[in-house]
C-alpha cells in the first residue's frame, strides 16, 4: 500500500494520466513503496519479469548488455520516470538491468496489481495500458531519431573516406 501524497504524486504523471480516482486509489492499495538506503540492484538484464516501477525520490540507472558484453548506460532515470513497463506489456524477460544509484523511493506495479485492476475496473485498465504503451511509443521515436543520426554520421564519415581515397 503506498500513501496519500504518494497517490497524488503518481495521479498527475503521464503514465497514470485520466485514470480515475477511484481506480487510482485501488492500486495504491495494491502497490507498494520501497526505499533504499544505498545503490541498489532493482532488475538483472534477462531476468523473469513481474513488475515496473516509479520513480518517487533518487536517481536509477538502465543498463544494456552489448554482444561484447560490456554494459552500456542507456538512461539515468529521475521523479516521475518509469522503468520496467514495457514487462507489463510483453510479458519477456527483462530487456535491460536497472539499478538504485543511491538513495531512492519507488512504487512498485506487479502483474498480479494490473489484473486485479483489469477485473474491477475495465476501463481503467484500458487507459493504464494505452498510457504505457504511449511511453513506449515516445522512447521507441526518441531511439529511431538517434539511430537515424547515427546512420548518418557513417555514411557521412564512410562517404568522406572514400572520396578523400580517391583524391589520392
Amino acid at each position: 500500500m503506498i500513501g496519500l501524497g504518494d497517490l497524488h504524486f503518481l495521479s498527475k504523471l503521464p503514465i497514470f494520466g485520466a485514470v480515475p480516482e477511484n481506480a487510482m486509489r485501488r492500486l495504491a492499495d495494491l502497490a507498494r513503496r520501497v526505499d533504499f538506503d544505498a545503490p541498489t540492484v532493482l532488475f538483472r538484464e534477462g531476468e523473469t519479469a513481474r513488475e515496473m516501477v516509479v520513480v518517487l525520490a533518487g536517481e536509477l540507472e538502465v543498463r544494456k548488455r552489448g554482444r561484447d558484453g560490456v554494459d552500456a548506460r542507456l538512461a539515468t532515470l529521475r521523479a516521475g520516470d518509469v522503468a520496467g513497463e514495457i514487462s507489463l506489456i510483453d510479458i519477456q524477460p527483462r530487456s535491460a538491468g536497472v539499478q538504485a544509484l543511491g538513495p531512492a523511493s519507488l512504487v512498485v506495479v506487479s502483474h498480479n496489481d494490473l489484473a486485479v485492476i483489469q477485473k474491477e475496473y475495465p476501463s481503467a485498465y484500458t487507459i493504464l495500458i494505452m498510457n504505457i504503451a504511449r511511453e513506449i511509443s515516445r522512447r521507441l521515436r526518441r531511439v529511431d531519431g538517434l539511430l537515424a543520426n547515427l546512420l548518418l554520421e557513417v555514411q557521412e564519415v564512410w562517404s568522406t573516406g572514400v572520396e578523400a581515397g580517391r583524391d589520392k
